[in-house]
């Protein structure tokens, strides 16, 4: 901004800016300053009329917006609001937001409500795309919440929000604010595994970790290393993986409540899943019975489910087909009473194995199907990419070269939306099929 000042010259932009400035109204000059203090790089119009409350009752924040965007202070890009780097810059530093000896109060203020909007509206999300985790929260305090009714939704607002939200949650780190390190990262990382933005949310998920140590109950900092551990596990880090998740079931053990023991059950299953690709079965199979049980003690359906599909496909690799059937199919009967569409995807995938093993192929490729458009329904881009390629073949075994060719398709739309990794395979697949 210094280096811009040429007060020599009618093109200075500090005296251009000021003269843009001073004429503003003080409510005006007061949201300006506030989403220069906003993390950005947009803001939508719901989070900008949050910004007004911290003036308190009457403010008159949507004029203020209209009076920033006709003297082309604030950008306009489709419906979100934001400011260009020169523009913030100047107003931090010469904007005067209230009266002296006040502003740090008002920047305290308007922090907590840029990150309680984001962790409210991002919490909605999370619900719908994970209802089973629960996160000590609480209810919305003088911030808009936009409640999505399904996945889709829910995705695409994320879609929208996450550059601010990743940017909020930095803000939150370099001011130290723990609340929002650990429980808006613990919130964005369900729609992070879909998107497969694993190293954003290992970042996060390492801050998130310190910062629940410090302040967060047993069972909650549990939570962030199930979701470390989820996070390593994707990246195929399983030693990285067993250790978060060891670490979860003896923080689980700490509270011998009904929420304890379901985060135990919670941790055993997944540290069951990791085993199982570590290839230790035994281990594995312990501790997914221990999470069994666990969950019908709690009543935990949607555990109880995963949990047997987990020991199906345990069953499975061991080449016991009748076992695996009956516990996929128990699996199937439990998660279908619950309504949860992501676990009956999962059991859906793991029976089209088991039947393909048993050479009942059509039986495998309607339960192939049925997963991948539950997957696309779920937006889970990683989930839908591995069922897709596998029913793929699946699909070339049986002649239907034509359905495997749109399967391999889709796969290679899901590879470059999630960075463009193994599309070269994918498209060679395709070439030798044409």
């Amino acid at each position: 901004m210094d280096t811009l000042h040429l007060p020599e010259h009618e093109l200075s932009v500090r005296a251009a800016l000021n003269c843009s400035v001073r004429v503003l109204s003080e409510e005006a000059r007061l949201l300006l300053w506030q989403l220069a203090v906003h993390p950005g790089p947009s803001a939508s119009w719901e989070a900008v009329m949050d910004l007004g409350r911290v003036a308190g009752e009457g403010a008159r924040t949507d004029r203020a917006l209209m009076e920033l965007v006709a003297a082309n202070l604030v950008e306009l890009q489709g419906d979100r609001y934001g400011l260009h780097d020169l523009v913030r810059a100047f107003a931090r530093q010469y904007v005067q937001p209230g009266p002296d000896g006040e502003t740090a109060e008002i920047e305290r203020a308007t922090v907590r409500q840029v990150l309680e909007h984001q962790l409210h509206n991002v919490r909605a999300c999370d619900r719908v795309l994970d209802q089973e985790r629960t996160l000590p929260i609480g209810e919305p305090d003088g911030v808009t919440v936009t409640d999505p009714a399904e996945p889709g939704q829910a995705m695409a607002y994320l879609d929208e929000e996450y550059a601010a939200v990743q940017r909020g949650i930095r803000l939150a780190i370099g001011q130290g604010i723990g609340r929002y390190e650990w429980l808006l990262s613990m919130a964005l990382v369900t729609y992070q595994w879909s998107r497969h933005l694993l190293d954003d949310a290992l970042r996060n998920l390492w801050y998130a970790a310190d910062a629940a140590e410090s302040a967060a109950a047993p069972v909650d900092c549990a939570t962030v290393h199930r979701m470390l551990a989820g996070t390593q596990w994707r990246l195929g880090k399983y030693d990285a993986a067993v250790g978060h998740l060891r670490r979860a079931v003896r923080l689980s053990k700490e509270d011998h409540s009904e929420e304890g023991r379901l985060s135990l059950a919670r941790s055993l299953h997944r540290l069951g899943l990791t085993l199982r690709k570590q290839g230790e079965r035994t281990g594995a199979e312990e501790a997914l019975c221990q999470a069994l049980e666990l969950c019908r003690e709690v009543s935990d359906p949607v555990g109880e489910a995963a949990a047997l599909n987990a020991l199906g496909a345990l069953h499975h690799d061991r080449g016991d087909h009748e076992q695996a059937l009956r516990l996929c199919a128990d699996a199937r009967g439990v998660v279908g009473r619950t309504g949860e569409r992501g676990g009956l995807a999962d059991v859906l995938f793991t029976l089209a194995k088991v039947h393909l093993a048993r050479s009942e192929r059509n039986e495998a490729v309607s339960l192939y199907r049925r997963a991948c458009d539950i997957y696309r329904e779920q937006e889970n881009w990683p989930s839908e990419d591995k069922a897709r390629l596998l029913f793929a073949d699946v699909l070339v075994s049986a002649g239907k070269t034509d359905e495997a060719v749109r399967e391999l398709e889709r796969v290679i739309v899901l590879r470059e939306l999630m960075g463009g990794e193994g599309v070269r395979e994918v498209r060679e697949l395709l070439e030798g099929l044409r």
